[in-house]
């Protein structure tokens, strides 16, 4: 077996575990359980889960030319990303005082992703990927102020706070996280070499 190859299937395998963890998750506690981060010691929503899972597989796997490391720091770079965006936008709606730490945790994401790029050339500049990757950006902030008008933001200020049981976290929540992740992914280079892999 070549190196590359056990290389490989030792960057994917936390993501394949994570993914069979949150499965037998959601199977077994529904839509809204939570899941374990193991060997790490804390959980996240088994859908937030699954989610990262498949983008962290199908980033690595495509992006091109394939080497293992370098794929896996462009993976991980990205999903900082998502996550710093995602937090920024949430605390755009929850509470303007978390900008304090989101902007400066956005800005270290965007130059980590374009240090990368630099080094490797990663992401695309074809217009029309660009723009689909603007028009996913656009619907998950639509998403955004949907919830928002809902009062999605008020729940969660409320369940945080231990005044109610109910969680908040509902199906338009699950996909605006999911657009928020895959808006990354138009932005890659991806040949039809990498798709095969």
């Amino acid at each position: 077996m070549r190196l590359p190859t056990i290389v490989n299937g030792i960057l994917l395998l936390p993501a394949l575990v994570w993914s069979a963890i949150g499965l037998n998750d959601l199977f077994r506690n529904g839509l809204y359980s939570y899941s374990s981060l193991f060997p790490f010691p804390f959980k996240m929503h088994t859908l937030s889960l699954l989610n990262v899972g498949m983008f962290y597989i199908a980033t690595f796997l495509v992006v091109t030319p394939h080497k293992p490391v370098k794929n896996f720091l462009i993976t991980c770079s990205l999903l900082f990303l998502f996550n710093a965006v995602y937090e920024f936008v949430f605390a755009v709606f929850y509470d303007w005082k978390g900008l304090i730490v989101t902007f400066p945790v956005v800005l270290g994401g965007l130059a980590l992703v374009l240090l990368l790029n630099r080094r490797y050339s990663f992401l695309t500049s074809d217009r029309r990927k660009i723009s689909l990757a603007m028009i996913c950006f656009s619907c998950f902030f639509l998403l955004m102020l949907i919830l928002n008008q809902s009062g999605f933001f008020e729940q969660v200020r409320l369940y945080l706070s231990g005044r109610t049981a109910t969680d908040p976290h509902n199906p338009l929540w699950i996909v605006s996280k999911m657009v928020c992740l895959w808006t990354l992914f138009p932005l890659l280079k991806v040949s039809s070499v990498g798709l095969q892999r």
